[in-house]
């Protein structure tokens, strides 16, 4: 009953002879194992409930997509534009009915400060930033996709706690760093990069050579910057960003008695995210009617119309271009040698990525804590190569979109799908144009309210001691001051250089 019927067609008997066998053969393991267990067993449960899941996921990650677009040094609008497609790549692979990805605030900023985003676009602009940021992400997409057949998803036990609690706390630092200036200046990192002028330091290894400080470095050092001048903050801009950060930080509570006041107590816990798109809607509104004069999000740019020159005047050949309408490069026209020459050359730039890819997947691990981890290490790299080829950053579990796909109920792929779709769907111009007054002061609220709590009070940190404790906080400053790659690297140096392997001797 495996063996699929239309094998013996005319069409397939067209097949020259020497090959047949060779390839009935194959198509009959790719049609068992697409009948198999593994492959169809998360389907199984497919329901009405993943439709009302997917949809609800992807109207309360509408602020995430923006303002982690920004974050990767995209637009705003572009990134929700670009967020649909990796989620059905993604659904088609998965085992999880949990699990969504997407631009987080890891893989957009670990991408950010690894190809140097800042000095990049300030010298080639933000059209060739994207290029290059869309191809690193393919990269790390073709790199995941090896590792996972080479079951690298087995070292992930191996991966010490410190070095993992460490780099937590130093992206988080990052992130704050990279937000800061929307929340303050109504210019953004604009204003701040215009008023406060980089030091100058000596490189030894480059002949004496002078120049400014950069990566992380350069981060803490504006941040410090930023928050010693508060005279020179925007009020509007502190007022917005400040009352979005209170709301979404401290707005559960109320929404729930309110929810449960209008509806006699059959809804006591509100959607998860809800307080997001609250205060998102807020903010715009209090911005529009007082005429706020920062940075908003804008407006959608055009998409380009399928050429029926180039593709072809046949329906099929532009409802082609149609579907394809998405590709802002395919692989073998992205800057390749650009992105090698900027990691420092091939052997850094697979490095990269394969670190990249190692710390993208810990947000998995966090979702998924069982079943064949390297289907969903294979389905991290597909997405991270349809993101790539729409001109991206890199995508990566989100731990709150999960969070929500499973407080509404979803129980198979199928809201993974339905959340493409509806992300698509909510990313036209007629719905996208009403997210253009945005301000992005209230973007950076968003991200801020996600990673500044376990900042100021990193309570995992302070309950270690002794070899654990130098590991965690010596991985956070390399993350804080490098990048989160290279911290991710010092720590298990680190932790190897102080834990040296033991043969353990095991009783007979």
């Amino acid at each position: 009953w495996l063996k699929p019927t239309w094998l013996n067609s005319g069409k397939f008997q067209q097949v020259p002879s020497c090959h047949t066998h060779t390839v009935h053969v194959l198509i009959v393991r790719a049609w068992r194992f697409a009948l198999s267990g593994m492959a169809l067993a998360a389907w199984r449960g497919a329901s009405l409930g993943d439709v009302v899941a997917g949809a609800t996921v992807a109207a309360t990650s509408l602020p995430q997509y923006i303002a982690y677009a920004e974050l990767a040094g995209l637009s705003g609008l572009q990134g929700l534009r670009t967020s649909g497609p990796p989620l059905l790549g993604f659904a088609l692979i998965t085992g999880s009915p949990l699990l969504s990805i997407g631009v987080t605030s890891i893989t957009a900023i670990m991408a950010y400060a690894t190809l140097g985003g800042t000095e990049y676009r300030e010298a080639n602009g933000e059209e060739a930033w994207a290029d290059l940021l869309g191809t690193f992400a393919v990269l790390i997409g073709l790199v995941s996709a090896i590792l996972a057949l080479l079951g690298a998803t087995r070292l992930v036990a191996y991966i010490p706690g410190p070095v993992k609690t460490g780099w937590k706390l130093g992206f988080a630092i990052t992130v704050v760093a990279s937000q800061t200036a929307g929340a303050l200046f109504g210019g953004g990192s604009k204003f701040a990069a215009a008023h406060c002028p980089l030091p100058l330091l000596q490189l030894p290894w480059a002949g004496g050579a002078v120049a400014p400080i950069s990566g992380g470095a350069a981060a803490m050092y504006r941040l410090g910057w930023m928050l010693s001048h508060p005279l020179l903050w925007d009020p509007a801009t502190v007022v917005l960003s400040g009352l979005s950060l209170l709301a979404v930080l401290r707005g559960k509570g109320p929404l729930k008695k309110v929810l449960g006041a209008l509806t006699f107590g059959k809804i006591s816990e509100p959607v998860a995210g809800l307080e997001v798109i609250l205060a998102t809607a807020a903010g715009t509104i209090l911005a529009v009617l007082f005429e706020y004069k920062g940075g908003v999000v804008g407006a959608l740019p055009p998409a380009p119309a399928p050429d029926s020159t180039s593709v072809g005047g046949s329906p099929a050949d532009l409802a082609l271009a149609a579907l394809t309408s998405w590709v802002r490069r395919w692989p073998w026209e992205m800057p390749w040698a650009e992105l090698a020459e900027r990691l420092g050359g091939w052997p850094w730039a697979v490095g990269s990525a394969v670190a990249f890819a190692a710390v993208d997947f810990l947000a998995i691990v966090s979702v998924v804590e069982a079943g064949p981890l390297a289907r969903e290490l294979t389905g991290q790299g597909l997405g991270c190569v349809i993101s790539g080829m729409a001109g991206s950053a890199p995508v990566g579990g989100s731990l709150s979109r999960s969070l929500v796909a499973k407080m509404t109920g979803a129980s198979s792929p199928l809201a993974g799908l339905v959340n493409g779709f509806a992300t698509m769907a909510l990313a036209s111009p007629s719905i996208a144009g009403m997210l253009a007054p945005t301000p992005k002061a209230i973007l950076a609220a968003v991200v801020l309210a996600a990673v500044l709590p376990s900042v100021v009070y990193p309570k995992d940190m302070l309950r270690l001691g002794g070899q654990a404790a130098l590991v965690a906080w010596t991985t956070a400053a390399v993350s804080a001051l490098a990048d989160p790659t290279k911290g991710f690297g010092a720590g298990l140096a680190l932790h190897a250089a102080l834990n040296p392997f033991k043969r353990k001797v095991h009783d007979r």
